[in-house]
């Protein structure tokens, strides 16, 4: 039996990231997709970038949980990338009767081998961004490790540039952010009614597509992979994200 779809779908963003790295994402996916969008930021990023970051992934959800202002009894789907497919998890195990769907992207959880959660070929990139006093260099850094197609493109890195600009990231945030994520452990089960889909890429250079290999197999839900594209799936290829994506238009 297919699941009903929800009208409204919460976007929520990974490791030191903002709503703002979405760009016309969220606007494609209401024009094409029929549904009600929302986004918000993660603590410690964004418009939240004053706050101090949680050390566990349950207090970042339930930090995002208390900013959202649907109503409690109103179904909802969550798209989630790297990090943010934790917090996903998190909700939809601790608050069945509101997250009725999510779709994860490039996720993990510590139930995968740290090897395959952070791939050595990208830690030098993220020691550079972690420890350079340059913005643009730090946010150079990350967009080579999570893109294969827009690592060199001058106007995503002004983009990126200029967002972290304007919500400086404190760097002591991104460690806690990373803490929390290393101690995260998949939920058991999730509520029947409940669906789960994980998207990944073979490409991504970050977290091994191998992570949502084994969420898939834990949860027996559908895995589709992208052949190439990095770590940001709706950077290198929103296109095809669309046409994964359940639609209210079709």
């Amino acid at each position: 039996m297919t699941k009903p779809l929800p009208k409204h779908w919460l976007f929520l963003r990974g490791l030191a990231r903002e709503t703002g790295h979405w760009q016309t994402f969220i606007d494609q996916c209401h024009n094409r997709l029929g549904w009600q969008c929302h986004s918000l930021d993660l603590p410690g990023f964004g418009t939240q970038h004053p706050v101090l970051s949680p050390l566990s992934i349950s207090e970042i959800r339930q930090n995002v949980q208390s900013r959202l202002t649907l109503p409690d009894d109103e179904p909802i789907g969550i798209i989630a990338l790297s990090l943010g497919g934790m917090v996903a998890l998190d909700w939809l195990a601790n608050e069945p009767q509101r997250v009725h769907q999510a779709i994860l992207i490039n996720s993990s959880s510590a139930n995968c081998p740290i090897w395959q959660r952070i791939q050595a070929r990208t830690l030098p990139l993220l020691l550079a961004g972690l420890l350079s006093p340059n913005i643009k260099t730090q946010e150079r850094s990350a967009l080579r490790m999570v893109s294969n197609r827009h690592a060199e493109t001058p106007s995503v890195l002004a983009l990126h540039t200029q967002l972290r600009k304007r919500h400086p990231a404190n760097k002591c945030n991104v460690m806690r952010q990373l803490w929390a994520a290393s101690r995260f452990c998949t939920p058991a089960t999730l509520a029947p009614h409940q669906g789960l889909t994980i998207l990944a890429s073979r490409g991504d250079r970050m977290v091994s597509w191998r992570c949502s290999e084994s969420l898939a197999k834990h949860f027996d839900c559908p895995l589709k992979l992208h052949p190439c594209a990095g770590h940001d799936l709706p950077l290198d290829d929103p296109n095809w994200l669309l046409e994964q994506f359940p639609s209210c238009n079709r």
